[in-house]
């Protein structure tokens, strides 16, 4: 194709934190949900047992063994949450199941008790599952990397849970988004 049909990047040099937004939104994602079983050491008034938060940032790392990643804002509950946490589970929502992504997203005193709902199954550990989703990892705690205003968490995958089939819940440019057939 020529260039006069796609404009030259713009090249920002240095580290403009807006310019990185911008950027970073035009990343794609599957939306998950990540539960955890806390610690019985670290469960207080404002730590619940059972817990979790939306994440757009994880990924697979590794197949042999099987490792996951998810990413945390140190300025949210999530970070210490994964901190907290004796076991965990990512969920990747279904494109119907976007009020609990929602819901997941609210602060603490706005959700209520998300998990006195028949919604959710548990795993061996615990750790609730919500069902109808497209599947979950449920896995230990490996590794908390610091990594800026983040935290990443690895996480040794012990068990593999495959929802129905249906359509991802994806995040785009800051609103949900559809997978075109």
């Amino acid at each position: 194709m020529s260039s006069s049909v796609h404009p030259p990047f713009e090249t920002l040099v240095g580290t403009d934190g807006d310019a990185y937004r911008r950027l970073a939104r035009r990343w794609a994602a599957s939306v998950t949900v990540v539960t955890v079983r806390r610690r019985a050491n670290t469960v207080g008034p404002e730590a619940p047992l059972l817990d979790g938060f939306t994440a757009t940032g994880f990924l697979t790392v590794s197949l042999d063994p099987p490792i996951v990643l998810v990413s945390a804002t140190n300025a949210s509950s999530a970070a210490p949450m994964l901190r907290d946490a004796e076991a965990f589970a990512i969920t990747i929502l279904d494109h119907a199941q976007r009020p609990w992504s929602d819901r997941f997203a609210m602060p603490h005193h706005l959700r209520g008790d998300p998990f006195a709902d028949d919604a959710w199954a548990f795993d061996d550990a615990g750790v609730p599952l919500l069902r109808g989703a497209r599947g979950a990892f449920s896995a230990t705690l490996r590794e908390l990397v610091p990594a800026g205003d983040h935290t990443l968490c690895l996480g040794d995958v012990r068990a593999l849970h495959l929802g129905a089939d249906g359509e991802a819940l994806v995040y785009h440019d800051r609103r949900y988004s559809r997978l075109a057939p």
